[in-house]
């Protein structure tokens, strides 16, 4: 790979999440976490880039010059309708039922360990958590509008923050240290620490039925008795 320019198609599912080649090498990987399964670059793993379900209103607010792709690409045929969280079967098909297998959720990889944080428990405690994964300090966000989010390392200059919802209309958090003002995307917009960027950590808001497949150690946030609260006593179909 390396300065290698890929080109990926879709091939198959495997584990109810859709894998690719490259046309360059065959090689096969997973689109879940740039993983490469099988073939002459097997070992290897593409980048992880931050990417969030959003709003064009909120697109446009943070990024006013953006360039948008046409309509018209000669493949309008083979798009479809997504949405998430529907059913994509029932828990019997999948090894890990310890969520509903369509629940939306937050997964967040760092230093080897793997976390799941379900929207839901993150809407209860205010559309952010602060908490440590892998030895560090990390805030998972959840847009209030959009129903995406991502984590981002919750220190910046050795001093750790406490996040929370300030303008949940808009996306807008702050800390509590310094009451610094800051979008989902992590990065500092207004007060004392304006224009910093929070290092991202991998995360994708994703279903839990692919994230327990590729990540079978991994871990809950919270505990059953929360689970059993957002979900109600039947886990069948998703959250209620």
């Amino acid at each position: 790979m390396n300065s290698q320019l890929l080109n990926f198609e879709v091939v198959s599912l495997i584990n109810g999440v859709f894998s690719m080649t490259d046309r360059e090498t065959g090689t096969l990987w997973t689109h879940f976490d740039g993983v490469s399964l099988s073939g002459p670059l097997l070992g290897e793993r593409l980048k992880f880039l931050p990417m969030q379900i959003t709003t064009w209103e909120e697109w446009q607010r943070l990024y006013p010059h953006t360039t948008v792709l046409d309509w018209s690409t000669g493949f309008q045929s083979q798009y479809r309708s997504v949405m998430p969280g529907a059913s994509v079967g029932s828990d019997a098909d999948f090894n890990d039922t310890r969520l509903p297998v369509n629940a939306l959720m937050i997964g967040v990889e760092l230093n080897d360990q793997f976390k799941s944080y379900p929207h839901q428990l993150i809407d209860r405690e205010g559309s952010v958590i602060n908490d440590t994964l892998g030895g560090e300090p990390v805030a998972v966000f959840h847009t209030p509008v959009g129903d995406s989010g991502l984590a981002y390392k919750r220190t910046v200059d050795d001093q750790t923050l406490t996040f929370q919802i300030e303008i949940s209309s808009i996306n807008i958090y702050s800390d509590q240290e310094t009451g610094t003002l800051w979008t989902s995307t992590g990065l500092a917009i207004d007060g004392p620490l304006s224009g910093t960027q929070l290092e991202f950590m991998p995360s994708i808001t994703t279903e839990w039925y692919g994230w327990a497949e590729y990540h079978p150690t991994t871990a809950i946030y919270g505990t059953p008795s929360d689970w059993v609260a957002v979900t109600g006593p039947s886990t069948q179909g998703g959250f209620n």
